[in-house]
């Protein structure tokens, strides 16, 4: 039995409702992340290509990439996390025992998904008011609400990303971070 008087979840269950997670944000992150990507790509490599070979500039390009930029971000935040990518230091697991890493874990998790929840309402109050303030890109002037809402979208899965792990933490179970592939999808 845990700490209070619960049975904690055995590793079978934890990975049973993180691999739920998993299957909602690794799609997201592969798929729609990696078709950005190959877009943001393809737009640098003609950029490039009608600048220097033929020398004429593509009017608007860098708000292209800006924008593909973000969308790649957007995807892929959520899956950063479940899969470990994100930059942690991990001094304390050395120094102290697991049962004390648990719970930093959890402190630190709360503190992001608070800071995510924060963002998410920000982003939306954002692309509310993204028109009345003429929020647009530069050059093109592609208005930035949509992309507010879709930014909203990216934090609020890693806040449910955040909220499932810090589930599994106090049950007791262990969270893993696994990376998986595109078989795995």
């Amino acid at each position: 039995m845990g700490e209070s008087g619960k049975v904690p979840l055995g590793e079978s269950e934890a990975d049973r409702i993180l691999g739920k997670v998993d299957a909602v944000v690794r799609p997201l992150a592969l798929y729609l992340g990696g078709i950005m990507v190959i877009a943001l790509c393809l737009t640098t490599v003609t950029a490039v290509g009608f600048r220097y070979i033929l020398n004429s500039p593509i009017f608007g390009v860098a708000d292209i990439t800006q924008i593909l930029l973000l969308t790649v971000v957007t995807f892929s935040v959520a899956q950063s996390g479940r899969t470990g990518g994100q930059v942690a230091v991990e001094l304390l697991g050395t120094v102290t025992g697991p049962r004390f890493t648990r719970w930093t874990d959890i402190l630190v998790k709360v503190l992001g998904a608070i800071m995510m929840a924060v963002l998410t309402v920000q982003l939306v109050e954002s692309g509310m008011t993204a028109a009345e303030y003429g929020e647009a890109s530069y050059t093109l002037t592609i208005p930035f609400g949509p992309y507010f809402y879709l930014l909203a979208f990216g934090m609020a899965l890693y806040l449910i990303v955040l909220l499932f792990e810090i589930y599994v933490h106090l049950q007791g179970g262990e969270v893993r971070h696994r990376v998986g592939t595109m078989d795995d999808v």
